[in-house]
């Protein structure tokens, strides 16, 4: 698999378009406190995001959307908030 997460500007679109603050923004994606999800913006304390974080914000997005069936929904979800995911 290949795997490129969002970058800051999707995830920073993301979080306007939801309204969301940064502990919002950290319980969707399943991550300690807002502070934590903030280093996935910040362009000086940078972090990438990891995967199972991406999917569980992913699912959370999908449900959000309506009821899940399958998993081309996450992936679809996550696509959408600009991650690159490519099964091999």
């Amino acid at each position: 698999m290949k795997y490129q997460p969002p970058s800051r500007e999707t995830l920073r679109q993301l979080k306007e378009r939801l309204g969301y603050t940064n502990g919002q923004m950290a319980d969707l994606f399943g991550v300690s406190t807002g502070r934590q999800f903030h280093k996935y913006l910040s362009d000086e304390d940078k972090r990438e995001m990891g995967f199972h974080v991406l999917m569980y914000g992913a699912m959370q997005l999908a449900l959000m959307a309506g009821p899940v069936t399958n998993i081309q929904q996450v992936f679809d979800a996550a696509q959408s908030i600009g991650a690159m995911i490519e099964m091999q």
